[in-house]
């Protein structure tokens, strides 16, 4: 028996006929490009934790600073702006020793954002201790995505899985 197939389907946007081959070709092309995609915005997402929770990190070993700062600043943008760049003109400080090293701090602005967001209950030192190994667990799943974008194998490996579990279903 012989049946006739209309193998037309769209390649970089325009309609081509093709052979089985020549479909399941484009078709990985496909699904790797949308998983470089997919990979290189996890990265994305994931160094921006990592700038985050390096930040929190670093305010936990000087957060008698950074409480002195709040308090002697008259608005948040005082605040974040010293935290930032190390400007203490317009910050009171109650203690004068911590001047001198509140001009030392040079936080990034998301770094600083968090910050001033965190709420004092993370200061446990079971919290930290949390923060520390989240930090780690952020620090593996960049290392995975980086070998998954740079390492074709490792990318056919997580399309092949992907794969299977479409199969599964």
């Amino acid at each position: 028996d012989t049946y006739g197939v209309n193998m037309l389907a769209i390649d970089d946007g325009r309609p081509e006929t093709m052979n089985l081959k020549q479909i399941l070709n484009t078709f990985l092309e496909f699904q790797y490009r949308n998983m470089t995609k997919k990979y290189n915005v996890l990265l994305q997402k994931g160094m921006e934790k990592k700038e985050v929770q390096e930040g929190l990190i670093e305010a936990c070993d000087v957060i008698d600073l950074i409480i002195a700062v709040l308090r002697g600043s008259k608005n948040m943008k005082d605040a974040k702006e010293c935290l930032m760049t190390g400007n203490t003109e317009k910050i009171r400080f109650r203690v004068p020793g911590f001047e001198a090293d509140a001009k030392n701090l040079h936080f990034t602005e998301r770094q600083a954002a968090a910050i001033l967001e965190m709420r004092l209950y993370k200061l446990i030192g079971l919290e930290i201790e949390a923060l520390q190994a989240e930090y780690q667990e952020t620090m593996k799943n960049i290392a995975l995505y980086k070998d998954i974008l740079e390492n074709y194998d490792s990318m056919a490996a997580v399309i092949i899985k992907d794969m299977d579990e479409i199969k599964k279903e």
